[in-house]
């Protein structure tokens, strides 16, 4: 299918930013420069409440609750960039929207960026989020039986790496996983990778540098909290939710992800945007189907917490 006439409208708005490549700049420049593009990330709606808190001696959090009382299903989110890019900030909109839409708790990471803090420092502020708040859902007013992962693309790695982590540790429980065009593999080399390597947003090139940020060891590349694809076994993963994009250098290997979970005998549930571009959802100022699919996944969303009632 061919490029929505909107994401060529939004690659048109980006070059004409002429900003230099993210690639070329310290890590520090270029979030000052992703931060800046909050015109097209859009406005969010009022969250019935909201509050900044910190894990102690960990990451600082931020907590958006849906209207109504009692305990609340409750989605753990990290937010995408490279690992490199983005803040809370930058994902205050599309956590607010899950929260509104879907009638759950979100709880966005603010973990520890590379370069500055290399693999595995991210995903453990990430894990150590989630046990934090399992362990302390009662006064969070959390259902603990219902806290799913979440993230965009290496948000959606570090969903991915939790997932398995809190099943090797076995805790905390997870309920669901949401992953939205998420990197699962160290490996560029894929035809999607081919395919869309310049032009489309998200480079070959920019994902290469983005991995030599966080994992500079190449050796450790292969580590399944690292490349979720390359782990032994994918048995005893909790439900899956899976969003892509067609024209994205990650496609192939999110499509590998879920089939490879499908073969585990895990329930995958895919929502495919094949005219989109990766980040969709989250620059969703300038989309149309931003505004349909965030519709699709918080209808799944309140599904999936709704059958464990």
């Amino acid at each position: 299918m061919r490029l929505d006439p909107q994401a060529s409208a939004f690659l048109a708005a980006v070059a004409e930013l002429n900003s230099p490549k993210y690639e070329d700049l310290p890590a520090d420049e270029g979030r000052e420069i992703f931060a800046n593009l909050s015109d097209f990330f859009g406005t969010g709606p009022e969250a019935a409440s909201q509050q900044d808190t910190e894990v102690p001696g960990g990451p600082k959090l931020r907590l958006y609750r849906a209207a109504g009382q009692g305990p609340q299903p409750c989605v753990m989110y990290f937010h995408g960039g490279g690992w490199v890019l983005g803040n809370i900030e930058t994902h205050d909109t599309l956590c607010r929207r899950i929260s509104a839409q879907a009638g759950v708790t979100v709880i966005s990471v603010e973990y520890r960026p590379a370069p500055d803090d290399v693999f595995p420092a991210a995903i453990n502020d990430c894990y150590d989020a989630t046990r934090y708040v399992s362990d302390h859902a009662s006064t969070l007013q959390i259902d603990r039986s219902r806290i799913a992962v979440a993230g965009d693309s290496a948000g959606g790695n570090l969903a991915a790496a939790v997932s398995l982590k809190a099943r090797d540790e076995e805790a905390p429980p997870i309920h669901s996983q949401w992953l939205i065009y998420p990197i699962t593999d160290a490996n560029t080399e894929t035809d999607s990778y081919s395919k869309y390597a310049d032009d489309y947003g998200l480079t070959k090139d920019l994902m290469a540098w983005f991995w030599d940020q966080y994992v500079p060891n190449v050796e450790e590349r292969g580590h399944p909290l690292a490349s979720p694809l390359r782990a032994a076994s994918l048995s005893g993963l909790p439900p899956t939710y899976l969003l892509s994009a067609g024209y994205d250098v990650l496609y192939d290997e999110g499509q590998a992800y879920a089939e490879r979970l499908r073969h585990a005998g895990l329930p995958v549930t895919e929502q495919a945007h094949p005219t989109m571009l990766h980040g969709f959802l989250h620059t969703s100022e300038p989309f149309d189907e931003a505004v349909t699919a965030m519709s699709q996944l918080t209808s799944a969303m309140k599904g999936f917490f709704a059958a464990e009632d």
